[in-house]
Order: structure tokens, then C-alpha cells, then sequence
């Protein structure tokens, strides 16, 4: 593509008809990070210096070209869908309700569980014909995406990247999480190539440029999943590529402690030109000044209130006396009493803080409500119109919720909750007295690999030999990879799946897991298997079923290994045991197994199931010799 001289209003990139820019940004975390705030709103229009998430990600999308924006939302999607109807008003609603370029559609699903379910989504929509970028709807960033496109189509999260140093293909990734002090070269990297690079100085900002048939990968998690399944697959013929910036800004707002790093960076000016001057929204009319201090008009600020340094102020707030406030944002219309100290927090729009509280490096969502002489400890949550009793100490790393969340059994982050507003039922333990909500438990909490710091300062993820507490043990691992892949194929029978989508859900699970193609053999042979009936013989079991097994074996001794696991589920099952003959008799003819990996399993087995065998191995070796005699002939 030609790079347009202008930006925002000027006219669009001159593109072929089937070369439209289409960008997917999926709203959903599929993750709990940020709980319990997102039981009332989505991550996406959480806000961010006063501005919701959502609206830097399509400022960032706009500027880089991009002519449709196509927004997949689960869960709280009428509350995205109205917030982008909304025009925008004195900071409300969205300046693209009416955009024609990029013109920004909603696709809604309440399956979603996975980003992978959301592409697989836009498949069966058939919304996908080229390639696209994919990004989360918590996007910050003020690079154009041009010159890696213009790479794409020629040929960061923290991790470990293995680069081709002339191509920058990406040809081994590793997460720094959980904690390793060591890294595992695959020595075949070298083959064919004289630079390696090894990088752990990269932020992976999950911007993705994706060509239209990643769609058809079934993964979970982008990086840990797909991106390492595409690595280490010699089966996909799939490369990746990684494009680094080092003079511009992009990230993601996947967890608190990026929250609070993503706007210390907008404070300190490091994301020029999108910082909080430059009023993003319509409505907003922030002004800087030396230190560090963000001011809107109809600010109210008493004679003795001091904004230290890294303040950002929203319109209509009051700031009473001997106030002193650091390193913090307040949203709109706030009333902060006299003699309070703000910390390192983030006060949401709506919120009364009487006076001589203290609060320290913690969220306050909108309406908060703290009543006089209350303390928040460091890394603290408070939800929507929670009240806090006067002189009550809200704990470190708390969390507290005016809404109980309900029995669900969704792995998503913005889980179904019920509200219990009912006077007389808060515990003065949680809020103190006269104090309304509930403490906040998420028993799903994904966060084992210890990014969520909850506002805290982290230590070295790469200097730490402690082990890990709670942590699985081989043997739960090995249970939960059965079990998963066991209701994988169980699941793909039941809805009768193609054999094609079968593999394309286990593949996930054999990265994920660091499973072996025996592995998978070993589950899935005893469950076809158990399909046998006088009804559904075994030839009918291989001719429905057989091309999972056949993507499964590769060579002689994976024929081999898949009659061992037949045996061994014959000796377990007698009414197995009685049609092993039919069953070699299916795999024979299905292609599974050829003549000498039966004859080889033969040699070398020993028991019952062998000896039940014979008639049919003795039946090939007849049938090789009627062969070999009419050649002589």
C-alpha cells in the first residue's frame, strides 16, 4: 500500500476492491485479571485516563489504515453495542457511532471461550477474505502499522524470541512464565541459517497481522498455544514473523499491573502524541503543565491541595484542603475531602472521598463511596458503589464488590453475576461499619504465572529459585491432558464433527501439553474402539473414523505402537478381545496398519489376544504367498 501523507480525516489509502484492511478486535479477555470489575463492565471500556479502553484501540486502528473494524463481543455485548451507538457528548459515547472509515461493525456470540472460537465465529460467518489484523480491544499504541504490513504482505507479552537474523522469522518462542532460569535451543534451528538471535528484551504487544487461514487453527492461547504449535509443527508449513519497533509505543492492558505501567508511560509522555492532552475523545480538555500534571476545565482544587507530580485531574472534581495527591488519576466529578492522600491509584469517575482517608496504589471504580478516616491497603480493588464504613482499613490486596458474583461454570472474564444490595446483610469485618459490599473471591483465578501484581512492584520473573507453591503435580497434569482430550473426541462422536475438525481441536491440546503423537493414540484408539456394536462394526468404525487415526501415524513403528494399545484395550475388554479380528481386518483395509507392522506386533507379542490373532495373520501370510506364486507364474 501507498502511505496516505495524512491521517484521521484525510482521505482513504488508495487499495485494490479485495485488498480492504480489515482489522478483528476481539473485547473478550477470557481471563479474570481484572476482576471484580468486569462482573459490570467489559475490560474494553474500562477507563483509562478517564477514557475508555476501547477507543484507544480504534484511534490506533484508524491511524494505521485500517477501512473496517469488525468487533467480536461475548459477554456485556449490549453495553459495547450501545456505548458505540452513543454519539459522542461532553465524553460520552463514542466518536465512531456514525464513522464510515473505518466503518465499525459488532458480531456477537455468547459461545465464545477462546479467541480461537471468536475467528472460528467470523469463518462460519464467512466475513474473513483476506488477511487481517488481530488485536484485543485494550490496545494502546501510537505506531503505524504500514511498514509491518508492507512485510507482511511481502513474504510484545514478555518472552524468550529465537530470530533469523536476516528474515526475522520467529523460529523458537518461550514464555518467561512460569520462571526459567534456562532456555532449551532446538539444535535443528541451525540447519540452513548462520544468524540466530536470541531476544528476551522484547514486549510483545499482541498486535497480530494475520493471513485469512489462521482462522482454522483451534487454539486457546495465542502465544503459549497457537504461535508455539505453528513453531513446532512440521506438519502446518506455517512461519511467523516478528516486525520490532524501538521508536514508538504499543501495548496491552491484559492485566492491573499493565494498567498501572501502560498509564505511568502516558503520564510521562513515553506514548506521544497519544497522552492525555491530547483529549482523544471529543468532550475532554486536558491541559499540561510542568510536572507531570493533567488538568481538565471546571477543575475545582482548594488553595492548600497539592498535585505532587503524575496527576491527571477529570472536569467538575473537587479537591478540598491539605490534600496531597501523587502519581494518580481522578476521573470526572469527584469530591475529595480535606486532608486526604492519594497515592499511585486510580479514581474512577463519581467517586466521594471524605476526609482523612488514605489510599495507596489501588483501583476505585465509579461511585465508590469512602466515608471518613478509611484506609486502603496497596494493590486494593474496590467495584462499582462500594461504601467503605469511616475509619475502617480496607486490608492489602483486597478486593470488594457490591455484586456477588453467580455459580457459573464460564472460564470467560466477565462472568454472569447476581446483586444483593440488601441493607443488614455486609459483614463490618469487609467494609466496616455502615459499609455496603461483599468480599471478593474468584476461585477461577488464572493467575499462576504472576502477572497480575495487583498494583505492586514485581521482582526479576528470571532471578528467582523459590519454588512454587500449589503448583500441579506430574500426576494432575497427566490426569487433566487425559481428561481433556478423552471429551475432545468424545465430544467431535456426539456432534459428529468432521474428522478434519477433530484434529484441528486436539492439535492445541498436543502443544499445550507437550504431547506425543502416542499419547494421542493412546487416548483415542480405546474410545473408537468402544463404538463397536453388532450394529456399527469395526469396518464401519475406521470408515467414519479412521483419518483421525491415519493423521496420527506416521511411519512402521507407529503402526506398531497402535496394535500394542489395540491389545492392550482387547485384554482389558473381553467383548473386544472377541472381534480382534475384525478389527485387524479394519485397520488392514483402512490403511492404519500395513503387513509388516502386523507381522512385526506378531513376532513380538506374547498373551491371549495374540493367539486370537493367528488366523488372521496366518491368513495374510497364505494370501503373500498366492501372491508370490502368481508372479511366478
Amino acid at each position: 500500500m501507498k502511505k496516505d501523507d495524512k491521517v484521521g480525516g484525510a482521505k482513504a489509502e488508495k487499495v485494490e476492491a479485495d485488498q480492504v484492511l480489515v482489522a478483528v478486535v476481539v473485547t473478550d479477555s477470557f481471563n479474570h485479571r481484572f476482576m471484580p470489575l468486569t462482573l459490570e463492565q467489559p475490560r474494553c471500556l474500562l477507563p483509562l485516563m478517564n477514557v475508555p479502553l476501547i477507543e484507544y484501540t480504534l484511534e490506533f486502528l484508524a491511524l494505521s489504515g485500517v477501512q473496517e473494524i469488525l468487533l467480536v463481543c461475548c459477554a456485556h455485548s449490549e453495553k459495547i453495542k450501545e456505548y458505540l451507538r452513543t454519539e459522542e457528548l461532553s465524553g460520552r459515547g463514542s466518536r465512531w457511532a456514525k464513522s464510515t472509515l473505518p466503518k465499525v461493525s459488532t458480531f456477537v456470540s455468547q459461545e465464545l471461550r477462546s479467541v480461537g472460537d471468536a475467528l472460528r465465529d467470523l469463518d462460519a460467518k464467512q466475513v474473513l477474505k483476506s488477511d487481517f489484523i488481530l488485536v484485543s480491544g485494550d490496545i494502546v499504541s501510537s505506531m503505524n502499522l504500514q511498514d509491518a504490513l508492507e512485510a507482511h504482505r511481502s513474504r510484545g507479552e514478555e518472552g524468550i524470541y529465537v530470530l533469523d537474523s536476516s528474515t526475522k522469522q520467529c523460529v523458537q518462542y518461550e514464555s518467561v512464565f512460569p520462571r526459567k532460569r534456562r532456555l532449551k535451543i532446538m539444535t535443528e534451528l541451525f540447519k540452513n541459517r548462520s544468524n540466530l538471535e536470541i531476544r528476551n528484551d522484547l514486549l510483545d504487544c499482541q498486535i497480530d497481522l494475520c493471513s485469512v487461514d489462521v482462522e482454522n487453527f483451534d487454539w486457546q492461547d495465542i502465544r503459549r498455544h497457537f504461535v508455539r504449535g505453528i513453531l513446532e509443527s512440521d506438519l502446518l508449513g506455517k512461519t511467523i514473523y516478528c516486525h520490532v519497533i524501538s521508536t514508538k509505543y504499543a501495548a496491552r492492558v491484559r492485566s492491573t499491573q499493565m494498567y498501572d505501567s501502560i498509564s505511568k508511560d502516558m503520564i510521562s509522555r513515553w506514548t506521544f502524541p497519544v497522552v492525555p492532552d491530547g483529549n482523544i475523545t471529543g468532550g475532554l480538555s486536558y491541559t499540561y503543565s510542568s510536572p507531570h500534571i493533567y488538568k481538565e476545565k471546571g477543575v475545582i482544587l482548594s488553595r492548600s491541595t497539592t498535585l505532587v507530580r503524575h496527576v491527571v485531574v477529570g472536569s467538575g472534581t473537587e479537591i478540598g484542603s491539605d490534600t496531597s495527591i501523587t502519581g494518580s488519576v481522578i476521573g470526572r466529578n469527584c469530591k475529595i475531602g480535606n486532608n486526604v492522600v492519594i497515592d499511585g491509584s486510580y479514581i474512577w469517575e463519581n467517586t466521594v472521598i471524605e476526609d482523612n482517608c488514605r489510599i495507596s496504589r489501588s483501583i476505585l471504580a465509579s461511585g465508590v463511596h469512602l466515608r471518613s478516616g478509611v484506609k486502603v491497603g496497596n494493590g486494593s480493588i474496590l467495584s462499582y458503589k462500594t461504601v467503605i464504613g469511616s475509619n475502617f482499613s480496607v486490608p492489602p490486596f483486597s478486593r470488594i464488590s457490591r455484586l456477588r458474583k453467580a455459580q457459573s461454570d464460564s472460564d470467560e472474564d466477565e462472568s454472569d453475576a447476581e446483586v444483593d444490595e440488601a441493607d443488614g446483610e455486609f459483614s463490618p469485618n469487609i467494609v466496616g461499619e455502615g459499609g455496603k459490599g461483599y468480599a471478593f473471591v474468584d476461585e477461577m483465578s488464572d493467575d499462576e504465572d504472576g502477572r497480575d501484581i495487583k498494583l505492586e512492584e514485581n521482582d526479576d520473573p528470571l532471578d528467582d529459585d523459590s519454588d512454587e507453591s500449589g503448583m500441579e503435580t506430574d500426576a494432575d497434569e497427566d490426569s487433566k491432558w487425559r481428561r481433556e482430550v478423552a471429551l475432545t473426541i468424545e465430544r467431535g462422536i456426539k456432534e459428529n464433527l468432521s474428522t478434519d475438525n477433530v484434529i484441528v481441536e486436539l492439535n492445541p491440546l498436543k502443544f499445550a501439553h507437550n504431547l506425543s503423537f502416542h499419547d494421542l493414540r493412546k487416548e483415542a484408539i480405546p474410545i473408537f474402539l468402544k463404538l463397536i456394536s453388532p450394529s456399527f462394526s469395526a469396518k464401519d468404525v475406521v470408515a467414519r473414523w479412521g483419518d483421525v487415526l491415519r493423521k496420527l501415524v506416521f511411519d512402521d513403528d507407529d503402526q506398531v505402537d497402535v496394535l500394542k494399545i489395540v491389545e492392550e484395550d482387547c485384554e482389558e475388554s473381553e467383548a473386544h478381545a472377541k472381534v480382534i479380528l475384525h478389527i485387524l481386518q479394519a485397520l488392514y483395509q483402512g490403511d492404519i496398519v500395513e503387513e509388516d507392522a502386523i507381522t512385526t506386533w506378531y513376532r513380538t507379542s506374547k498373551g491371549s489376544v495374540r493367539d486370537l490373532s493367528k488366523p488372521f495373520v496366518d491368513w495374510l501370510a497364505q494370501a503373500e504367498e498366492e501372491e508370490d506364486d502368481d508372479d511366478e507364474e
